[in-house]
């Protein structure tokens, strides 16, 4: 295999496809030089070990939906509905470009159980992932019942992409985002606010 000279986002993005089909524990070092075209030593020029890279991973995906994909809940130029269904629908097309579905879940998952060096990148993550939701359906709900309601989306895209990878149907998907706007609009035909 020729060896290339590649970027360090390149290596991170490289890992980021190989940790979300793979895993953090099934992926080794030689996966990731290989992936990126790298000899495995040279690999330790950009990274000292798996966990650098992955909390850099971990950290370039926090980055991303924090500024393409949690923005859309304080879009203002958008009604509070068109922000939620905008929000969610392209969350569910970002994670579903590439095999194995939505990372932060998945080393979730794989990880904390065995280690907490990457969940406070991952609690992070989650805790604006919940704020975005919560803040959208803070327009029709009280605090507290917002809060539930973005928890409870929040679990069910999750849960949804336990069922797409053990099914592979897709359909779970598009049930969270119907189901969330459901959810959205019985605030009002209910009066609730």
């Amino acid at each position: 295999m020729p060896i290339q000279k590649v970027t360090k986002e390149e290596v991170v993005n490289q890992a980021l496809l190989l940790f979300k089909k793979r895993g953090y524990h099934r992926t080794s070092m030689a996966d990731l030089a290989e992936a990126c075209g790298l000899l495995k030593g040279s690999f330790y020029h950009y990274f000292s070990g798996k966990e650098a890279l992955m909390k850099e991973v971990l950290g370039a995906v926090h980055s991303y939906f924090k500024a393409k994909i949690f923005v859309i809940a304080y879009d203002e130029t958008l009604l509070p509905r068109e922000r939620l269904e905008k929000m969610l629908a392209k969350q569910i097309r970002v994670a579903s470009s590439t095999e194995g579905g939505c990372l932060m879940g998945n080393m979730a998952i794989e990880t904390a159980l065995v280690t907490d060096e990457f969940r406070p990148a991952m609690r992070t993550f989650f805790d604006e992932y919940l704020d975005a939701l919560t803040h959208l359906y803070s327009y029709r709900y009280d605090a507290k019942k917002a809060r539930q309601m973005a928890e409870q989306a929040m679990v069910e895209y999750e849960g949804a992409w336990v069922m797409v990878k053990l099914t592979d149907s897709s359909h779970y998907l598009q049930d969270v985002l119907e189901r969330a706007m459901v959810r959205f609009d019985a605030a009002e035909s209910n009066n609730v606010t």
